[in-house]
């Protein structure tokens, strides 16, 4: 009776931890995993104004769009994908109409807030194509190049909804395009932006982590 007794204990014993680790493993899959917070992004798209001098023919006024695509990986640190294309219907001197297209990323920092403002700074690198005219003796010479572009600027970030913002920024735009004598001569430019943000998660916002 006693060896019965035993072994009838042990086995009791044994099916409590079975049923123990099956309850446990059964809870473990149904509980919902704990939200978290992840990196926040943005998108925008808006008026850019861009004041290029060429040698030459002065100073013209080109309008276009923006488009760009914002990471954020906490609040003060980010980094954007930028797009523009401007364009002018003529280059003073020349008859000849003229269009940038420029495409640059860099990183983004945002020094402070300021009653929901956001204020940033950036430092952008990439590449532009511009085809435009310059005046030349007997005419003008009309042409394109493609070559390295810098930026350097800021602005600020005006929410208007939890989805919704106004974004404004002023850059200095360094790109080359052809002197009178053909050689790529710098271009110091001003660019100015107007765009509607839209985003698709704010920083530090917390969203469900996948089930698996």
């Amino acid at each position: 009776m006693r060896n019965t007794l035993v072994i009838t204990g042990k086995a009791w014993f044994v099916m409590m931890l079975l049923i123990g680790s099956a309850l446990a493993q059964s809870l473990l899959s149904t509980t919902p995993p704990p939200p978290m917070t992840g990196p926040a992004y943005d998108f925008s798209t808006g008026y850019t104004y861009l004041a290029m001098p060429f040698p030459g023919a002065g100073q013209s006024h080109l309008d276009g769009l923006d488009a760009s695509g914002s990471i954020g990986w906490n609040k003060h640190w980010g980094a954007t994908l930028d797009a523009n294309v401007f364009g002018t219907p003529d280059v003073p001197g020349t008859g000849h109409q003229a269009y940038v297209l420029n495409t640059q990323c860099g990183p983004e920092f945002y020094p402070f807030e300021h009653r929901k403002t956001r204020f940033f700074v950036r430092a952008l690198g990439g590449s532009a194509l511009i085809d435009a005219a310059i005046p030349a003796e007997g005419g003008s010479y009309h042409g394109w190049l493609l070559r390295p572009s810098l930026a350097f600027g800021g602005g600020f970030e005006q929410p208007v909804s939890r989805q919704f913002g106004i974004r404004v920024n002023a850059d200095y735009l360094r790109t080359l395009f052809s002197g009178p004598i053909g050689a790529a001569l710098p271009e110091n430019n001003l660019r100015l932006t107007v765009s509607l943000v839209i985003r698709a998660r704010k920083i530090g916002e917390r969203v469900e982590a996948p089930r698996y």
